[in-house]
């Protein structure tokens, strides 16, 4: 019961931060834009960067969760896969970004909503599979 509660409230949180705003980049102290994974991977498909943008959304909304529905579903032929390592790809990406705002005159990033509620849905499948491992040594 436990279980399938963290795997909703991972999705819920994946949906939220896939779709909320992750940032807002402040150029020159003028122009300011935010962004989610959705309006990322649509602009840059539309802008002719169709394989930055495919890349994205494979790894920043499919993978997640095709992971979690495989946790759900109790499908084990995909846990040797180690999916859970694509679905940091968007944070690793994030960090990156932040990492150059901090470097830069030129630009400022502050992290909005949609971030913290994909930092929380990373979280959660993190602590539903200690979870299920320790649910699992006690059965045995």
């Amino acid at each position: 019961m436990i279980r399938i509660f963290l795997i909703i409230c991972e999705f819920i949180s994946l949906v939220l931060g896939v779709y909320l705003p992750l940032a807002k980049i402040d150029e020159f102290w003028i122009f300011s834009t935010e962004f989610s994974i959705l309006s990322l991977s649509k602009k840059l498909i539309f802008e002719d960067e169709q394989i930055l943008g495919i890349i994205i959304f494979l790894f920043g909304v499919i993978f997640p969760i095709f992971k979690i529905l495989t946790r759900l579903f109790n499908i084990g032929v995909f846990e040797r896969f180690n999916l859970h390592r694509f679905s940091m790809v968007d944070i690793f990406l994030l960090s990156f970004l932040i990492f150059i705002g901090k470097l830069s005159t030129f630009f400022e990033i502050e992290l909005l909503t949609g971030f913290y509620f994909l930092l929380l849905s990373v979280c959660l499948g993190y602590i539903q599979i200690v979870f299920s491992n320790i649910i699992l040594r006690k059965e045995k």
